[in-house]
């Protein structure tokens, strides 16, 4: 096997597929902002944490920052277009989540809404917030979690009946494995 060298600055581009996320959040006058996420992953069991990575001049990181509550939801194939739109830079206070033309639930432990096209939900209070370079990373300790019926088999996820989304980069995304790109 012949190396080529990788730039450092794009490291990060190997690590891929990547499970794409859609993070919803309010901000103190409790407007909506959704926006998807890929820098994302747990980082502990006990006590349950997630976490993601966010541009600090992101909504998404301001709102957490002022409320300290966020809901990362899992999308599927069937709404990756309607992932995208919420990827979409609308002014502050936009509700993403209706541009999109998707669903907003009510969450059980937290103020942020679900979104009810997503096979899963992750309920989180913020646990840690640290500058990480550009970014900032985004620990939030899960208050409560849930699933669709038809997401797990066995204990895990059923990859093949609910068509994660995993991200490579840019407009690049794999379900299953075909390559899907969003235009």
């Amino acid at each position: 096997m012949k190396f080529d060298d990788l730039e450092v600055e794009k490291a990060y581009k190997v690590l891929a597929p990547r499970p794409a996320i859609i993070v919803t959040t309010e901000n103190s006058e409790g407007a909506v902002n959704a926006a998807p996420f890929s820098f994302t992953m747990p980082v502990s069991t006990k006590p349950p944490m997630v976490a993601f990575a966010s541009a600090p001049s992101h909504h998404t990181c301001k709102n957490i920052e002022k409320t300290g509550e966020f809901v990362v939801n899992m999308p599927s194939e069937a709404i990756l277009e309607k992932l995208w739109i919420t990827g979409e830079k609308f002014p502050y206070g936009v509700n993403e989540i209706e541009k999109a033309g998707l669903t907003q639930l009510e969450s059980l432990k937290v103020a942020p809404p679900r979104i009810g096209e997503c096979f899963a939900h992750i309920e989180c209070k913020v646990h840690s917030i640290q500058e990480m370079g550009d970014h900032k990373l985004v620990v939030g300790e899960v208050v409560h979690a849930d699933v669709s019926s038809e997401a797990l088999k066995d204990d895990l996820l059923d990859a093949e009946n609910v068509k994660p989304i995993l991200h490579l980069g840019g407009v690049s995304f794999i379900v299953g494995d075909h390559l899907k790109r969003v235009e």
